[in-house]
């Protein structure tokens, strides 16, 4: 059969369109593989952790199998990012965030963001890391002229999201001062009490993709208190309505005045780590339950975890919070 020039060239088009298409299918599922296996890596990385805690719990105290939020950001080479939930009922006891750094294979370089949400003393020990907070990072108060929460979840969600516009925030680094966005969708909801209306959700400020401040409401049922925690290294302020009512100083391992030591008894602290999993470990070996950790192998020993002073006499006077600007 003879073919016209118009209709070879028609075809041709159509022959390239499904080549583009099929090619793009499967990068998609070459990518979604490997962010698999990175969330995957980091739930076997958190779950290698012991956690103790003093508290009488009928059930041990661990992370929720499940990251509550996922991101990238490749400008500052974060391969992928994910924010783990310590606690699965009521307000958190921690988030901690994990970002892997172009990893390869079962070896690569992972950073861990620690932020303490709720009182009550406990001590994650692991690979590295060996942290006991002493303060709570989240810093609640009073919500100024709050509405009366509403009677249905949609409700009080909606009441939150008006609430959240009228915050800004900014954040120093370096020399350069950043004006954070607001994501307008919280990234975690739980309930403070047994009040039926009781509610929370957690909103975060971020920097291109990047989470560097955390924005929380909560109510009892009756009246609103808001908190903001920290979740970067740098200088950070928020304010409401135009008003300053937030801010936390550097972060630094050599500190300047008015800035903070990295402290593994801080509210907020943050550890690199280059890790190395076994090798024979397999896709079938990251198994786990929504509701319980299954026990995996142990990572091999690297150094011994940097140690926790014995007294907070020892550890340096956090900076008042309150009075310090960006």
């Amino acid at each position: 059969m003879v073919f016209g020039a118009g209709k070879v060239v028609f075809l041709s088009g159509i022959t390239l369109l499904l080549g583009f298409q099929l090619f793009s299918v499967a990068d998609e599922k070459q990518e979604q593989k490997a962010d698999d296996s990175n969330i995957e890596i980091m739930r076997y990385l958190l779950n290698a952790w012991s956690i103790r805690t003093k508290e009488k719990r009928t059930e041990p105290l661990q992370f929720v199998q499940e990251p509550v939020m996922q991101y990238q950001d490749p400008r500052y080479k974060v391969t992928k990012g994910a924010i783990w939930r310590l606690g699965d009922k009521g307000r958190p006891r921690a988030y901690v965030a994990v970002e892997m750094d172009h990893p390869q294979d079962t070896a690569g370089r992972a950073t861990f963001e620690f932020v303490s949400m709720s009182e009550g003393p406990f001590r994650i020990d692991g690979q590295n890391v060996s942290w006991q907070p002493w303060e709570v990072e989240a810093i609640f108060q009073p919500f100024p002229d709050g509405p009366q929460p509403a009677d249905t979840s949609e409700g009080r969600l909606d009441q939150m999201e008006q609430m959240a516009i009228r915050f800004s925030a900014e954040e120093m680094l370096g020399r350069e001062l950043i004006h954070l966005n607001l994501h307008p969708i919280p990234f975690d909801r739980y309930q403070t009490t047994e009040d039926k209306n009781s509610d929370a959700a957690v909103f975060f400020f971020e920097r291109g993709f990047n989470p560097e401040v955390f924005l929380i409401f909560e109510t009892d049922g009756k009246t609103w208190n808001y908190g903001c925690a920290r979740l970067s290294a740098a200088a950070n302020l928020v304010k409401l309505d135009g008003k300053e009512v937030w801010s936390c100083p550097k972060i630094s391992v050599r500190p300047k005045e008015d800035q903070i030591r990295y402290q593994w008894t801080n509210g907020y602290t943050a550890n690199r780590h280059v890790f190395h999993l076994p090798r024979e470990l397999n896709s079938s070996q990251f198994r786990f339950d929504r509701n319980r950790v299954i026990p995996l192998k142990k990572n091999p020993v690297e150094g011994k975890p940097q140690p926790v002073p014995a007294k907070p006499e020892d550890v340096k006077p956090v900076p008042n919070k309150e009075t310090e600007s960006s």
